[in-house]
């Protein structure tokens, strides 16, 4: 179990203290509510990676990184329900490796801390060139889901079956609402994220956490927080049923059909979800992928994904798009055999081997991700637990996880024919 610490009014910090790993990392997590200020609140996080006071350009800060044995930053953003997760992280050598007993993740907390609380900030200005670099890399960023057409058929799925929800907002903000931005709204930004955000600081290694929770207690102590009220939209079945179809020179035509899971929280019935989800099409095993793909040659792939924060469930699927209703069909052909017992018994041994191998995870990086996730979450949920619930779910609980299955929406973005890339 990880260890939980409160760092100040819905700010918390989440420390799994370990020697199993070479290298270390702490996340910082910050979720507000997914709204019309996601484009500033994107390029902030961009922002606040580039450099902060003591180190005010990539000169001196990769310096910094440096004689921190090759430290490295990252930054991006999420969607967790119907919040924007701004995520910036550090990656490190584990403390046991530093030389004459110095403390490289303490190190590292003052460096992400000092770019949260002190950022290179000149009367409120992140800098013009700095905001119209990160503005067309951001830019380039939203405009690239093209060039994926999976992606962008994924992602157009969302925005349609979640229009009237935060959820089928894109975490970057639009193009229009990017090139919109003024530096006033990054700054505001800023200074709202650290007041109202509700934020997750994961570490794992072998750093002392207190140490680490130190940093941000002292970072947060002259910040009056008056933390924003997050609540997540879940809808238990698919309203009115919609079918959107687009058309483009692609070779391959993508299916995405979006169902709604029947949950009502993140919690609610998430195991049996889980194993039903990869029963479904969740591996090599599952009925899409030997029945849909295998036996029937009728795609290219299909596999299922379960967004629990949201309680969607998303079949994504490469085909010929004269195959569309024949697919479809067979999906729902599938969900019904499940339903209906079919195979569950044989395939039920076969899931939860696989979900335990992915529960358990050989990385830093996959630990923190799988902590930072649950930054919403009142009770943190720990890999074991995730794993002991797999293993104790039956065959009757996926099949009536199934019957809770709902569809809400299906995009088709159909082929032109000709030449494309993929």
């Amino acid at each position: 179990m990880p260890e939980v610490r409160k760092i100040a009014d819905r700010i918390r910090m989440v420390s799994v203290r370990t020697d199993k790993f070479k290298t270390s990392q702490i996340i910082v997590s910050m979720a507000v509510p997914m709204n019309e200020n996601a484009a500033a609140n994107a390029l902030l996080v961009y922002l606040l990676k580039r450099s902060c006071k003591s180190y005010p350009d990539f000169t001196l800060l990769n310096r910094r990184l440096d004689e921190l044995y090759g430290a490295s930053l990252g930054a991006g953003i999420l969607k967790t329900g119907d919040a924007q997760v701004l995520n910036i992280s550090i990656d490190y050598i584990d403390d046991r490796f530093a030389l004459d007993g110095e403390s490289i993740s303490d190190c590292c907390a003052e460096l992400i801390a000092e770019m949260l609380f002190k950022p290179n900030i000149k009367n409120k200005s992140f800098g013009s060139s700095a905001l119209e670099e990160e503005r067309r890399l951001l830019v380039r960023r939203v405009e690239s889901e093209l060039d994926d057409k999976g992606r962008y058929a994924y992602e157009h799925l969302i925005s349609n079956m979640c229009e009237k929800e935060p959820f089928g907002r894109s975490r970057y903000g639009t193009v229009e609402e990017i090139k919109a931005v003024r530096m006033a709204d990054v700054y505001d930004a800023w200074k709202n994220t650290l007041e109202t955000a509700v934020i997750q600081i994961t570490a794992v290694g072998s750093g002392d956490p207190e140490k680490i929770a130190s940093v941000f207690e002292k970072g947060f102590s002259g910040i009056e927080r008056n933390p924003a009220e997050i609540e997540t939209v879940f809808a238990k079945r698919g309203g009115r049923f919609k079918r959107i179809e687009e058309s483009f020179p692609v070779n391959q035509g993508k299916l995405v059909i979006g169902f709604r899971a029947g949950t009502e929280s993140v919690e609610d019935n998430r195991f049996a979800v889980t194993v039903m989800n990869d029963i479904f099409g969740g591996g090599t095993y599952s009925k899409l992928f030997t029945n849909v793909r295998e036996k029937m040659s009728l795609a290219y792939y299909c596999s299922s994904s379960f967004i629990p924060s949201k309680g969607i469930i998303v079949i994504e699927s490469g085909i010929d798009s004269s195959k569309e209703k024949t697919v479809t069909a067979e999906v729902v052909n599938q969900l019904n055999e499940i339903r209906d017992g079919k195979n569950v018994d044989s395939l039920l041994g076969d899931s939860k081997l696989s979900l335990r191998e992915r529960f358990t995870f050989a990385s830093p990086e996959k630990i923190t991700a799988w902590y930072s996730s649950q930054v919403l979450l009142e009770n943190i949920l720990d890999p074991d637990e995730m794993i002991n619930g797999i293993e104790a779910v039956t065959a009757e609980q996926v099949i009536e996880a199934a019957k809770k299955l709902s569809i809400d929406t299906i995009f088709m973005l159909s082929s032109e024919g000709g030449e494309a890339d993929e």
